[in-house]
């Protein structure tokens, strides 16, 4: 997970954090759709994309590293504890 390097790129990269939230809610509150299967459809849709671009092998690496820093703590800030 890359931190952006210039203003250009933290500005993409929130305006499409805010887009992604948008469809999350329109499918949440307009379709009824579980949790489960947006987060199903996000994720789907995300690794068909990241296979057209680094093939199946450079996915599979690529994923295995994300899941690596999620396991080291990268979203520790974003964890959600009991209550919340």
């Amino acid at each position: 997970m890359e931190t952006p390097r210039t203003p250009a790129e933290a500005m993409q990269r929130i305006l499409c954090d805010r887009l992604i939230e948008s469809c999350a809610v329109t499918m949440f509150q307009k379709l009824n759709a579980p949790v489960e299967v947006i987060i199903d459809r996000f994720t789907a849709y995300s690794i068909a994309q990241l296979m057209q671009i680094e093939g199946k092998g450079g996915a599979a690496r690529m994923l295995r590293d994300i899941a690596q820093q999620i396991e080291e703590g990268a979203l520790d800030a974003n964890e959600r504890g009991p209550g919340n």
